[in-house]
């Protein structure tokens, strides 16, 4: 896998970082409409990993509680995630890209 990845071609592209909080980063690319959400890849496949048990388990025992710990937990990360994003597009003065219904029940 290390040799494909340096047989490959590096693309170089300028974004405009718009905040910084600890290992996450709200960038606009120039080609963009909307800043984008960037989150590390080992926090993302983190994140992943935690629904797909969670979901496993609750298939095969329904209810399970330290499955619905996991998911409060995830949708907890990913609500402080969508806070700050949101909250730095609103010092901005920048429209969210989607509507608030879509965010419903934090």
């Amino acid at each position: 896998m290390d040799a494909e990845w340096h047989d490959r071609r590096v693309e170089r592209d300028e974004v405009e970082v718009l905040s910084r909080k600890g290992d996450r980063a709200v960038t606009q690319r120039p080609d963009r409409r909307y800043p984008s959400l960037q989150v590390p890849g080992d926090t993302f496949a983190e994140l992943r990993g935690l629904f797909l048990r969670a979901a496993r388990t609750l298939r095969e025992r329904p209810g399970d509680p330290d499955a619905l710990d996991d998911l409060d937990y995830g949708v907890r990360e990913m609500t402080e995630m969508l806070e700050f994003y949101e909250r730095v597009l609103a010092e901005r003065g920048i429209d969210r890209p989607y509507f608030p219904s879509v965010v419903q029940e934090r």
